[in-house]
């Protein structure tokens, strides 16, 4: 029997159910090994190249925060592209403070694992980097 592949936008919403149980290592599975992650929205030290430097960035939010939750209504396969635009939601540990910031991704895949993750921090930036338009 042949098996059915998931189609991008499938895996990536698995990677972010994964990343909303703080489960780093299931996340990871869903990455090339020389990944790109850029997060743009969050006050790092730029952004992670290689699985060994986002397992870092992910250790370090599980020692941020208390919850964090990614909501992500609207999710669209373009091809070799998601896009992915939602809401992150987190609690810091210790301060108990709330944040809610916008979840603005394009993911590029190939052979199923995702190469490249950038987040535009705004909604237009993020639809114009796919190349569309509202």
């Amino acid at each position: 029997m042949a098996q059915v592949s998931r189609d991008n936008a499938e895996l990536f919403l698995e990677m972010l159910e994964a990343i909303n149980r703080m489960d780093i290592p299931a996340a990871l599975q869903f990455m090339d090994p020389e990944v790109q992650f850029d997060h743009r929205v969050a006050d790092l030290q730029g952004s992670a190249t290689g699985l060994e430097q986002v397992r870092a960035l992910f250790a370090d939010f599980v020692e941020s925060f208390d919850a964090l939750q990614v909501d992500c209504p609207d999710i669209r396969d373009l091809g070799d592209r998601v896009l992915a635009l939602g809401t992150t939601r987190a609690t810091g540990k210790g301060s108990g403070v709330e944040t809610e910031l916008p979840f603005t991704v394009v993911a590029r895949f190939r052979d199923g694992r995702m190469t490249h993750f950038t987040d535009f921090g705004d909604k237009e930036k993020a639809l114009e980097a796919a190349g569309l338009s509202e």
